[in-house]
């Protein structure tokens, strides 16, 4: 159960002569309540006149709240009377950024317990990630919330279990370079890490044939890249260059499995100390301050290197260890990790591995013990909003330098 504190008002809806909603209008009160000190406000509760606002100019607030500088501060009111509405107005608003919502059960008709407990149960099955405030307005919707049908909820649901597929810090030689650490700790003097990537073709086609589906409409494709570039404009805004969009993806999409792990080993990074783009965003190089060194990362996805690089090694006195990650294309493939290490005068290089235990059944075998035993994985959402918040201030730093 997550705790929202702080004072939220309900917000009007303001409506232009013809009774429309007037959306820049809305958002200027919004926003002009938030300056004044409140802590956020609430859109579409009865304050707002939720229910004589039509699902079109519903949707078309949400969009324009997308992009307002309090977008952090906004709940989103989106109890309608039709289930399939209220989860479509959710999903809409989850791939704007927004995922607090206000949801009052259906109105018009009597409903019991049993009856308002399916309604939210079948929300929170749809989508889990939303955080859901129960509005309890008896003399509108006709139902009053009883004790036993919100124990009931926060018993069914008591907390979402939602793990991000970091595949990487679940590799044995990760695990085994961590442990390493762990018992004899030394200083780090400088990290080096890359992902010099082919993309799969040229290593799939050597060992199984390549099933491409014809079968996917149209229609479904566009409505997938117009949801992409709606969630790329939330996050970097509708004016962000072209090679900016694609070395975001680049982090978000591949860069993020690397930048996560070394977050565990080490943390997050203090600073980006400069990052430089090529090759139309796909060619990334970037240095990161850490406390006590310099990280350099290399990001760089070229079908005409028909390579993969994916390593993370680490130099610390009088010790390196290099954490080696085959291709992902390819099932069942090893990792190793080298560990050299040198003391009076004499070098010594050990290699732990081959490890041939999937990275993917390994965290897929976590995955399931976490929800079996109610346990939050370390690659949880909330983990991986640190990385979020890394690869914004690369792109930060990367329109910088231009």
């Amino acid at each position: 159960m997550t705790m929202i504190k702080g004072i939220y008002a309900a917000t009007l809806s303001v409506l232009d002569s013809d009774l429309g909603l007037d959306i820049e209008k809305t958002i200027t009160h919004a926003e002009a309540i938030i300056d004044k000190g409140c802590h956020g406000v609430v859109f579409f509760g009865s304050t707002g006149q939720s229910q004589l606002i039509s699902l079109s100019e519903k949707i078309n607030l949400i969009n324009n709240l997308s992009s307002s500088s309090h977008k952090e501060n906004y709940i989103i009111g989106t109890g309608l009377n039709s289930l399939s509405d209220t989860i479509s107005l959710m999903k809409i608003s989850m791939s704007l950024g927004f995922s607090r919502f206000l949801i009052m059960p259906p109105a018009y008709y009597k409903y019991d317990d049993e009856d308002v407990f399916n309604f939210y149960s079948k929300i929170i099955k749809v989508i889990p990630e939303a955080k859901i405030i129960l509005y309890n307005f008896e003399k509108l919707s006709g139902y009053k919330f009883s004790e036993n049908l919100v124990y009931k909820l926060v018993e069914s649901f008591p907390n979402q279990i939602t793990m991000v597929g970091y595949m990487r810090r679940y590799a044995g030689s990760f695990l085994k370079a961590k442990e390493l650490m762990r018992v004899s700790p030394k200083k780090t003097e400088y990290l080096r890490f890359r992902d010099i990537i082919c993309e799969g073709p040229f290593f799939v086609s050597q060992t199984r044939p390549i099933f491409s589906p014809v079968d996917i409409p149209s229609d479904l494709i566009e409505e997938s890249k117009e949801k992409r570039n709606r969630q790329l404009d939330s996050a970097l805004g509708p004016e962000t260059t072209a090679e900016l969009r694609t070395a975001y993806q680049m982090l978000t999409g591949l860069g993020c499995h690397s930048l996560s792990a070394v977050r565990e080993l080490f943390g997050s990074p203090i600073s980006v100390k400069a990052a430089a783009a090529s090759h139309q965003g796909e060619l990334l190089i970037i240095v990161l301050e850490y406390d006590g060194f310099l990280a350099t990362y290399e990001l760089v996805n070229n079908q005409e290197i028909v390579q993969f690089d994916a390593t993370i090694e680490i130099y610390q006195r009088d010790r390196r260890l290099k954490i080696n990650y085959e291709t992902p294309y390819v099932r069942h493939q090893s990792s190793t990790l080298e560990l050299s290490e040198y003391a009076e005068g004499n070098a010594q290089t050990n290699i732990y591995g081959p490890d041939y235990k999937d990275p993917f059944v390994n965290e897929i075998c976590e995955f399931y013990d976490c929800i079996a035993s109610s346990r939050k994985p370390k690659t949880s959402l909330q983990d991986s909003l640190e990385d979020l918040e890394l690869f914004q201030n690369i792109i930060e730093t990367l329109k910088a330098s231009k």
